[in-house]
């Protein structure tokens, strides 16, 4: 009864045997052959350094791949023994097949993460280098000193002064060199004029300044070569024109001084009405800017705009304190032989409101220098029109009166200029402005041109 029963079990247990013998012969098989695959891919990742992330997970990839197949291989060779499920019991225990699930690299798959650049050719990098070594790199072209454009000069054979703190250059041009700097004026040999350039002998050596910078003409030179002012005569100072004189001489009165003097001097030659000798004038409201000085200033202004323009200049001062009358300032323009006599004033009214520009003359009527009214009519209308002209101020008038000593005494053409009203706030503003004293030089000037043509 019991070896029955063993002779009908017997073949379920010897397949069953044979079952696990076979699931064990599968299983080493695929462990050597596992084995085998990582030692190999361990030598690659040791030669290559480097394990790419995204060549794993295509590896990865495919391991599922092939696991599920190793898989079905298996279980179809386990399901082909037990095919025959006659007389087997109702349970038998399932094999484990958790070894064969494991990741299987695959080597064919390629590497396509990152790859570090292209090792560089060093043989190549240095010849390239030394090549650009060798290479010689041109100068650049410096840049000429420009050739002045060819100037005509006038010859000339004598001697100007300077103004102080003046450029001489080694030719007639701002594009030449600087040859020296005379930080106070010179009396210079002069051998040649132009408008704008002046040719002179300094140290030697021959150079030019630009003709506005020279302030007037000598003929005889100065024994330090230093400046010594313009040539006195009497007790008025006279500037020669530069360049090629025009021909003409004018006499710039400077009115007041710092001091004024009352004592007598009769209005006109041989009458007997007496008037003050001259007085220091009148100051601004608002700053308390004397006259007399602003007088000088723009004189003095005037002077070198006339000598730079041809005209041969006396200044009856050039100094605020001195005691000159008015018929003496007269006197002196006489002496000079001056052709036209500015005389240079600011007014002043108690009404603040007035402003504007005026000239005056003498009547036609003048007992003392009637002949001299149409010419002096004449100036007055151009050195008024001329500086209205140039500065946009107001025109008053030409008050033609026989009141004035300087005027009565007067022998040439004369004008008095009244620059405009200190006593009003915005024309004193303007009278002591730099510029605007510029205009009024101008103005002037162009009036004077315009009374010799």
């Amino acid at each position: 009864m019991f070896n029955s029963k063993i002779l009908k079990v017997m073949p379920y247990v010897l397949g069953a045997l044979i079952a696990v013998l076979i699931i064990v012969m599968i299983i080493v098989k695929t462990g050597g052959k596992q084995e085998s695959d990582a030692t190999e891919l361990k030598s690659e990742n040791t030669v290559s350094g480097d394990t790419v992330s995204e060549s794993t997970a295509s590896e990865s990839t495919l391991s599922d791949d092939n696991e599920a197949d190793e898989t079905k291989q298996s279980s179809g060779q386990v399901a082909a023994l037990f095919s025959d499920t006659s007389g087997m019991p109702d349970e038998l225990p399932e094999p484990d097949d958790g070894a064969v699930s494991q990741e299987l690299p695959d080597k064919g798959t390629p590497d396509t993460g990152t790859t570090e650049p292209a090792p560089v050719d060093d043989g190549a990098a240095e010849g390239d280098s030394s090549e650009a070594d060798d290479m010689t790199t041109p100068e650049p072209t410096p840049t000429p000193t420009p050739i002045p454009v060819q100037i005509e000069f006038e010859a000339k054979d004598d001697y100007i002064e300077t103004k102080n703190d003046v450029n001489l250059r080694i030719g007639p041009s701002t594009d030449t060199d600087v040859f020296a700097n005379l930080k106070t004026g010179k009396r210079l040999k002069r051998t040649g004029y132009n408008e704008k350039w002046t040719r002179i002998v300094y140290d030697g050596t021959e150079c030019y300044i630009y003709t506005p910078l020279v302030t007037g003409v000598f003929d005889e030179p100065t024994g330090d070569g230093n400046a010594a002012g313009s040539a006195s005569t009497g007790t008025a100072t006279l500037t020669q024109g530069v360049g090629t004189p025009n021909g003409h001489i004018i006499c710039i009165d400077p009115g007041h001084q710092t001091n004024g003097n009352n004592e007598k001097e009769p209005l006109g030659p041989g009458s007997s009405e007496m008037k003050a000798k001259v007085s220091s004038g009148t100051s601004g409201n608002t700053t308390g800017h004397p006259e007399y000085k602003l007088n000088l200033t723009v004189s003095l202004k005037l002077r070198d705009e006339l000598v730079a323009r041809g005209y041969t200049v006396v200044m009856t001062r050039e100094t605020n304190d001195v005691n000159i009358s008015n018929a003496e300032r007269a006197k002196i323009a006489a002496d000079a032989g001056a052709q036209a006599f500015i005389r240079i004033h600011a007014n002043s009214a108690t009404d603040t409101g007035v402003n504007g520009v005026e000239t005056i003359c003498m009547t036609n009527e003048n007992e003392f220098n009637a002949e001299l009214y149409s010419s002096s009519r004449k100036l007055s209308d151009s050195v008024l029109n001329h500086v209205v002209s140039s500065t946009g101020a107001k025109k008053r008038y030409v008050w033609e009166t026989d009141t004035m000593t300087g005027i009565n005494w007067a022998e040439g053409p004369v004008t008095i200029l009244e620059m405009g009203y200190m006593s009003n706030k915005d024309e004193e503003e303007k009278l002591l402005d730099d510029n605007y004293q510029n205009k009024i030089v101008l103005g002037i000037a162009d009036g004077i041109d315009e009374f010799f043509k």
